[in-house]
């Protein structure tokens, strides 16, 4: 396996300077997984430093949209990362053309081995670092579609996720019928408005079908490029534009989330908490939340 450490200075520029933040390292490289698939990757891994949190930490998958790549949520990846998460931004195969729903499927749920099998190996970078109590998915536009099939069929397996974010989501037929077999969990369903690039907000659909009740949070004139950072002209001129105050409260409600849900304690000063956040968020016209039972 190819793999470069790189100190990830130039890929966080972007993210807000805070005297208690994690520096990061980014992995680079290309692995195969247990299917027999080579996936390229890129790792993110806070560096242990006095006064913050130490190991083990919690680890999230990220998984891109269809016709992406894991480039597109580089900056999402690095703000999280600086705040005390391990995140892993894999290319999802047949990323061009097609879609190959299934094998993605299955190398996400491998993606969450690979990050534990490593962390229990001496001598691995990663050693000591994942805590497999605390593990997430997470994935925008037919990318949230892949993390919320692998979380419902890693909660069969002995690595179930604790919690699942969904980044304007869009859901496949497979999707709708899986989500009476999602056992409760964390879960968060951020969206931008109704659009012919997220379906008309089809992901309300999904949320309907859940046993347990969840929040629909609508990001009032999002769009489907704003979940991602950074995006690119493609995506604007396809998708109605992107701005980058709503890729930040994408990135910022991502954090809060993930935070609450996989109990990670707070490196900012005077934090805000998720629910705090979203109260001022609903008061000031920004979000939209609505309870889907």
């Amino acid at each position: 396996m190819m793999r470069r450490l790189l100190f990830a200075a130039c890929l966080l520029a972007a993210a807000p300077a805070g005297a208690g933040l994690f520096e990061v390292e980014v992995e680079s490289g290309t692995r195969q997984t247990g299917t027999g698939t080579k996936v390229s990757y890129a790792l993110f891994v806070p560096r242990p430093g006095p006064e913050l949190p130490p190991p083990p930490w919690p680890a999230v998958v990220l998984n891109h949209g269809f016709a992406r790549s894991k480039k597109f949520h580089a900056d999402n990846a690095a703000y999280l990362a600086r705040r005390g998460l391990i995140v892993l931004t894999p290319d999802q195969v047949g990323r061009g053309g097609s879609f190959a729903r299934e094998q993605n499927i299955e190398i996400t749920l491998d993606h969450l081995e690979w990050l534990v099998t490593r962390s229990e190996t001496p001598g691995d970078p990663l050693a000591g670092l994942v805590d497999p109590r605390r593990l997430g998915l997470a994935g925008h536009s037919a990318g949230g579609a892949l993390a919320f099939e692998a979380a419902a069929r890693s909660q069969l397996t002995g690595l179930p996720v604790r919690a699942l974010l969904l980044l304007d989501a869009v859901p496949w037929r497979s999707t709708l019928e899986a989500a009476d077999g999602l056992a409760p969990l964390a879960l968060a369903s951020l969206r931008s408005e109704p659009s012919a690039c997220n379906a008309e907000g089809s992901v309300r659909g999904l949320l309907g079908g859940l046993c347990f009740p969840v929040d629909d949070l609508r990001l009032v004139d999002g769009t489907h490029c704003d979940p991602e950072s950074p995006t690119d002209v493609l995506c604007r001129w396809a998708c109605g534009g992107s701005t980058l105050p709503l890729r930040h409260l994408y990135r910022r409600l991502m954090y809060l989330f993930l935070q609450d849900a996989l109990d990670l304690p707070s490196v900012e000063p005077l934090p805000a908490g998720y629910e705090e956040t979203l109260a001022r968020l609903e008061d000031s016209g920004r979000v939209v939340r609505e309870v889907v039972e």
